[in-house]
């Protein structure tokens, strides 16, 4: 968003800095929606309820030749304030008097950036905060932690956090303890995790795990079971070189949801329109 003094002119360079402003960061890769769930909201404050599993099918004849009715049991409640966001930049007259047009586009190029950055930073902080106590779930527990429990009240709980390191072996050892995990009911929850997502410092070893010929890290001839199985997502802005995740990509984007309140575009100031404080 910016500021411009002196409606006339700020009219003719309008069209220009919205077009930078929109096209310089579109090649940018956006991590976001590569994991999370993208929508658009229109309230002022979101809210998901949690939900049980659904048990199995039910024989006909067992149920009075009748339809049976499960009951799912509530899950934990999750609720998505909104906050908002603003930077700006004020372009000053002078600067289209001396023709300093090309610094007027880096400006406009500038805040793109930051509109960009600001967004991947906070979805990124989803993982660089996912032990933190300090940032708990509707369950009460940071995003990976040892004990999530499944419903409010319910014994049964799961693991999905560990201190491995990235390598062939510990992925292997995670994918069985994930086949293990059974949900409220006691039966296995079917999962596809086919990603995984690392800091610059694991995208080497990651890499090799997921593309290599042959099995990574042994002189035996055995075929890489993990050979086009599993995408990698190296991500800068992940801050613990040691930290990386195995995601069921699927069900991330059903329930790893991203709010689009407002979707950032450039602003403004008219008389009109308070730009500072957005009060027409």
């Amino acid at each position: 968003m910016a500021i411009m003094r002196s409606e006339a002119w700020a009219e003719l360079l309008e069209p220009i800095l919205f077009d930078v402003f929109t096209n310089h960061t579109a090649k940018l890769p956006d991590y976001r929606s590569k994991i999370f769930n993208v929508l658009s909201s229109k309230k002022a404050v979101e809210t998901a309820l949690g939900r049980g599993s659904i048990g199995m099918m039910q024989e006909w004849t067992s149920t009075g030749r009748k339809v049976h009715y499960d009951e799912i049991q509530k899950g934990f409640k999750v609720v998505f304030e909104h906050k908002k966001y603003s930077n700006g930049i004020e372009i000053d007259r002078d600067l289209v008097d001396d023709d300093q047009y090309d610094e007027i586009i880096s400006m406009a190029q500038d805040l793109s950036f930051s509109a960009y950055y600001t967004q991947q930073y906070h979805a990124a902080s989803v993982f660089n905060n996912a032990f933190d106590t300090g940032h708990l779930g509707g369950d009460g527990k940071p995003l990976c932690a040892v004990d999530h429990p499944l419903v409010p009240g319910g014994t049964v709980t799961i693991k999905n956090a560990g201190d491995y390191d990235l390598t062939a072996d510990n992925l292997e050892k995670v994918r069985t303890e994930i086949a293990g995990w059974t949900d409220d009911r006691g039966n296995i929850i079917p999962s596809n995790f086919d990603t995984l997502l690392v800091p610059p410092a694991l995208r080497k070893a990651a890499l090799v795990i997921a593309d290599s010929d042959k099995e990574p890290e042994t002189d035996k001839n055995n075929v890489n079971i993990w050979k086009g199985r599993v995408q990698v997502i190296e991500w800068p802005m992940l801050t613990d070189p040691t930290v990386w995740f195995f995601i069921d990509s699927q069900r991330a984007k059903r329930d790893l949801i991203w709010w689009n309140r407002r979707v950032p575009k450039l602003e403004r100031d008219t008389p009109a329109f308070d730009f500072d404080t957005e009060v027409a």
